[in-house]
């Protein structure tokens, strides 16, 4: 047998007599397990169900968004284009919908497919009702959630014709949509048959969707990507964007890639501190039965035999946390991976778990603290008979008697009152017991103020970049429109504001022949701006931005990024092909294009098209257009989102009358984008913060045991000191104290390292979980809180060992 009945009637003793701290540690070892358990299986289930979702949709290798109609006939051509697997077509388009009850117009995105039983690519599966027929309509399923639309809902959308009220009858979801919380648009289905009434021709397709044939390769997929814009472009039809989708994996991966790396690190650290307590309390446990030990030596126990005494003990406590740990890290995984990836509109109805995650949870639960218990227990075991047996009571837990605890002791007892002073030469009393303990508060400040100096980086980033963005508005069109008619509406509304305008146009950049790789997820595109614009400059990193001299000049400021991939410096030649309607079928020529610099793009988790600036009067010189224009950007006198949305909508509502279609996609107003992309980071700093709490709270159990585990060691001083007068009062403020030294002690701590790891840990958790260089702030404010917390935290850690203190008495403790 393992342990012979009365060794474990013993374990059972020594797990049953302290009841206050084996439930310290069950509790500490079990908040390891859960942060295991729920962190990698949330992160199994995400992924697997991400990428399970992404496959059953049939993705397509290449989505090509383009500018206008195009003819069904012309989805033939494109079908034979080397490489093309097949193809599937589909019309997006904006439209003003007003829900039920509402009095405001807004704008969403409808959409219709030719064939819904009959999708090839993407397809949009039926949640509830039926896909749209005749005059029902359907709704996206997060949207629906947003706007909290019913079936039997009558949505009014604004047609060629005037309103319309039109009934929903289905929820359907979409394989790729943003979302609304995310400033994502509502999304609406129609029947193909009511294109016209929205002024779309019959039998045409705003999107092409493309698989390529196998086998399948990002470069292949860029190469045919570049010929189906050709042809198009030969055909008169722009491209606006392109998207390329790895078939296997979700496009969502890129997103939690970075933050699963951060939050596997983080998961191991917890379990490895939460062991912490574990190692002191089988420390203190070893020291206070030091005489038993000596006893069960002299009567013939073997070293082997003692050590596994303890090591049982500890085996019990994993067990019984993991029993609390496995179901709850379960739920936890569940559900928070039902949440996430409801935002990527992935349902997940049937309940789940990851078996690689409960195989790490039960061996790191189990592991975990037997390695923690195990040098403690084998030196313990060690003891020789003698000095076992020669073990006493009063003060023979105190080994500070090096220099630093007598000069602290010496400095104490001068300056501070009484019980301060004990309660400070006290923390040195078990160097190694302090060192454990604070090495987890320590950590757990460490981490929240990185935490929190990431969230004000990433806040300070957006301010900046909102500082080079000095437009209140910007219009994207559907199509081109006159400068004249742009400026006579806007002037209408704010008559001090002069219009700026920008161009853009599809664009193919290669170099040496061989296409550039772009660090845009949706493509590239050149926006052409005035080279004197007062309204927006990206921040240059290399180079320079425009100037009067580069007038007509092929002169190109690039993404640093997309730069780095393709070994471009500031000075080096690309070749660029502008890609708007062709001329006579055919494509204009490739031109030599310089770089004069390299900016840092904020693009975010989002999708985005990346930009190429150029001169506009360089594009409109080879392009032969100078009045019409696809953006307007201006800036008027307003400081808050509430008074922004309104403006907006009144603009928004002057082009609608005027007949104008703005693009949902490239219409934006400044601070309502702040506002979404503060909102794309808010899950993940959340999460990074609540990850922190837990931790702060294993750092306060771990505490709590060690001023419980102090109360037991000094039961015979505590007596002595009660025997020589001391009040209750007095015991209870003595180790009330004790723990808030500990709490400032670790505060301290935690400042310089903080502030040494906060920037480069920002900055590199930046580029890993958001993809953007960060404008770093160390979050002083943070500071401030963080010794609130942990004030707090180290009182209430220490309340029941100094309440526990108070009611030791004389004739017992001095029988200890």
């Amino acid at each position: 047998m393992f342990l012979s009945t009365y060794l474990w009637q013993k374990v059972a003793a020594d797990l049953l007599i302290h009841k206050s701290r084996t439930a310290l540690a069950i509790t500490s070892i079990a908040i390891g397990a859960f942060i295991i358990g729920t962190l990698l299986g949330m992160m199994d289930l995400q992924l697997s169900q991400m990428d399970s979702a992404h496959r059953q949709s049939q993705p397509s290798h290449i989505s090509l968004i383009l500018r206008q109609d195009a003819d069904n006939a012309l989805a033939d051509t494109l079908k034979h284009v080397e490489g093309v697997a097949d193809i599937d077509v589909l019309t997006p388009f904006t439209v003003q919908y007003k829900l039920p009850n509402a009095e405001q117009w807004q704008t969403g995105t409808a959409l219709f497919r030719p064939d819904y039983a009959a999708q090839r690519y993407d397809r949009m599966t039926l949640v509830s009702g039926a896909f749209p027929s005749g005059q029902d309509i359907a709704a996206e399923r997060l949207s629906a959630q947003a706007a909290g639309l019913h079936s039997g809902d009558k949505i009014s959308l604004a047609t060629a014709t005037g309103s319309q009220d039109f009934a929903l009858h289905g929820i359907i979801r979409h394989p790729f949509v943003k979302p609304p919380a995310f400033g994502g648009q509502l999304y609406f289905f129609l029947d193909p048959e009511l294109g016209p009434l929205f002024g779309i021709p019959a039998h045409t397709f705003r999107q092409v969707l493309v698989q390529i044939q196998a086998p399948y390769s990002i470069e292949k997929a860029r190469t045919v990507a570049a010929q189906l814009r050709t042809t198009l472009a030969a055909h008169g039809i722009a491209v606006n964007a392109t998207l390329l989708q790895d078939p296997e994996q979700h496009w969502g991966r890129g997103i939690f890639s970075g933050i699963h790396l951060v939050l596997t690190v983080m998961a191991w650290a917890s379990l490895l501190l939460s062991s912490v307590l574990i190692l002191n309390t089988v420390a203190a446990l070893i020291t206070q039965q030091t005489e038993q030990i000596g006893i069960m030596k002299a009567i013939g126990a073997r070293r082997w035999t003692i050590a596994k005494i303890y090591l049982a003990q500890v085996l019990i406590l994993a067990l019984c946390a993991l029993a609390i740990a496995l179901p709850l890290s379960w739920a936890g995984a569940f559900y928070s991976s039902r949440w996430l990836l409801g935002l990527f509109n992935i349902s997940l109805d049937g309940f789940a778990y990851s078996p690689r995650a409960l195989g790490l949870t039960l061996a790191g639960g189990l592991l975990a603290p037997l390695a923690a218990a195990l040098w403690p227990v084998w030196r313990g075991a060690a003891l020789p008979v003698r000095q076992a047996l020669a073990s006493y009571g009063l003060g023979a837990d105190f080994v500070g008697t090096g220099g630093l605890a007598r000069r602290l002791e010496a400095w104490a007892t001068r300056w501070l009152p009484t019980l301060y002073a004990v309660a400070l030469a006290n923390l040195l009393r078990r160097k190694a017991r302090l060192l454990w303990t604070q090495s987890v508060l320590t950590i757990a400040g460490v981490l929240f103020i990185v935490i929190m100096s990431l969230a004000a980086s990433v806040n300070l980033t957006l301010d900046k970049e909102l500082a080079r963005s000095r437009y209140t508005l910007r219009l994207g069109f559907s199509q081109d429109q006159e400068a004249a008619t742009v400026t006579d509406i806007v002037h209408r509304l704010s008559p001090a504001s002069p219009v700026e305008f920008w161009n853009r146009l599809p664009a193919e950049f290669s170099r040496n022949g061989v296409l550039l790789r772009q660090s845009g997820s949706l493509g590239v595109q050149m926006l052409a701006l005035p080279t004197d614009t007062t309204l927006y400059q990206p921040l240059i990193t290399a180079g320079r931005w425009f100037n009067a001299s580069d007038e007509q000049q092929n002169h190109l400021v690039l993404n640093a990024a997309t730069a780095e991939l393709n070994g471009i410096q500031v000075g080096d030649w690309v070749q660029g092909t502008l890609l708007p309607p062709a001329i006579n079928g055919k494509v204009a020529p490739a031109q030599d294009w310089q770089v004069i610099g390299l900016y840092r793009w904020f693009a975010g988790a989002g999708y985005t098209v990346e930009p190429v600036y150029a001169p506009l009067s360089t594009i409109q010189a080879q392009t032969h257009t100078s009045q019409r224009h696809s953006f307007a950007l201006w800036a008027t006198d307003i400081k808050d989102l509430a008074a922004e949305t309104a403006y907006a909508d009144t603009v928004k509502a002057a082009f609608r009358q005027a007949q104008i279609k703005l693009d949902v996609y490239t219409t934006f107003a400044k601070l309502e984008q702040r506002q979404f992309a503060q909102n794309q980071f808010r899950p993940m700093t959340a999460m990074l913060l609540g990850l922190a709490v837990l931790i702060a709270a294993v750092g306060a159990i771990g505490l709590s045991g060690t001023l419980a585990i102090g109360v037991l060691q000094r039961t015979r001083e505590i007596g002595v000191l009660r025997a020589i007068g001391a009040k209750s009062s007095a015991i209870f403020k003595l180790f009330m104290l004790e723990g808030l030294c500990h709490g400032v002690l670790a505060w301290l701590l935690s400042i310089p390292l903080a502030y040494l790891l906060a920037e480069p840990l920002a900055k590199q958790l930046g580029i890993t979980m958001l993809g953007i260089h960060l404008d770093f702030v160390f979050a002083w404010p943070a500071v401030a809180l963080w010794l609130g917390a942990v004030l707090l935290l180290a009182v209430v850690a220490a309340y029941l060992p100094a309440r526990t203190a108070t009611r030791i008495v004389v004739r017992e403790s001095l029988n200890y």
